[in-house]
């Protein structure tokens, strides 16, 4: 009692047979559920699909924060000849599937329609079945990832110098570069000579953005990714130090954004 063989319906099952049938005998849990499910090969193709749905394109936190989700996207692109491309809306990031590295954005069907590599697919199993699972740097690759590191936010003068400025201490930053640099009696200058009436930008950020031609790097939100804000057209050196900043925290499709 507690334990026989039943049908299982559910194919991401490493137990599951065709024909709906059970490789396994399995534990019903207090709930109901199937005690006994552990993952299967096809299950890291499935998590893939379900993270598509109907569009073309997998928000970046799904795929940094589930494991899985990176295994799956490393098996479906190499068994579908897929590429990728990154997709960026302020901090909101979005993964899209490519037909190859240069062809259009694909959703499920779409990519099922390519049809799959099955000599890749049997050799994925083949390792899957022995316990040979992709490695970290596999899967960052499918993902278009990097491992990363975080930076502090900060301003950027036109010649590349950097100042840290920590999330809500932007204007108390703009202050003391604005003293440092000797900038007072050209801010208040500036700020007398401001005609837009009450709401016009006179703030000593607004004056370093605006005529001094510093960009910020900073999130509004606090947390989840980095915003370059800049009034005035970047400088090769502010690009140049862009590039290096977002390098080294791994994000390459943020820094290839100031390439010249």
């Amino acid at each position: 009692m507690g334990k026989r063989k039943i049908t299982c319906n559910n194919s991401s099952c490493k137990y599951h047979q065709a024909g709906g049938k059970c490789d396994t005998c399995i534990t019903i849990t207090p709930s109901g559920k199937c005690g006994s499910f552990e993952k299967g090969f096809v299950y890291y193709f499935h998590i893939v699909w379900d993270a598509l749905k109907n569009k073309n394109y997998i928000d970046m936190v799904e795929v940094q924060q589930n494991p899985d989700l990176r295994i799956g996207l490393y098996y479906v692109m190499d068994c579908y000849g897929l590429g990728c491309s990154e997709m960026e809306w302020g901090t909101c990031r979005m993964l899209m599937l490519k037909n190859g590295e240069k062809g259009e954005s694909l959703n499920y069907e779409g990519i099922v329609a390519l049809g799959m590599n099955k000599e890749k697919f049997g050799k994925h199993y083949e390792n899957f079945i022995n316990g040979i699972m992709p490695n970290t740097k596999e899967e960052q690759e499918a993902a278009g990832q990097q491992e990363t590191e975080s930076k502090e936010f900060g301003w950027l003068s036109p010649a590349g110098e950097f100042t840290e400025s920590p999330f809500g201490c932007h204007e108390e930053s703009a202050e003391e570069i604005c003293e440092k640099k000797g900038f007072g009696e050209e801010y208040w200058k500036w700020r007398k000579e401001r005609k837009d009436g009450e709401n016009c930008l006179r703030l000593k950020r607004d004056f370093l953005s605006m005529v001094k031609g510093y960009c910020l790097i900073h999130n509004p939100s606090g947390c989840g990714g980095y915003i370059v804000t800049n009034m005035k057209n970047l400088t090769k050196k502010q690009k140049d130090f862009l590039y290096g900043y977002f390098m080294d925290m791994g994000d390459r499709f943020k820094a290839e954004q100031f390439i010249e």
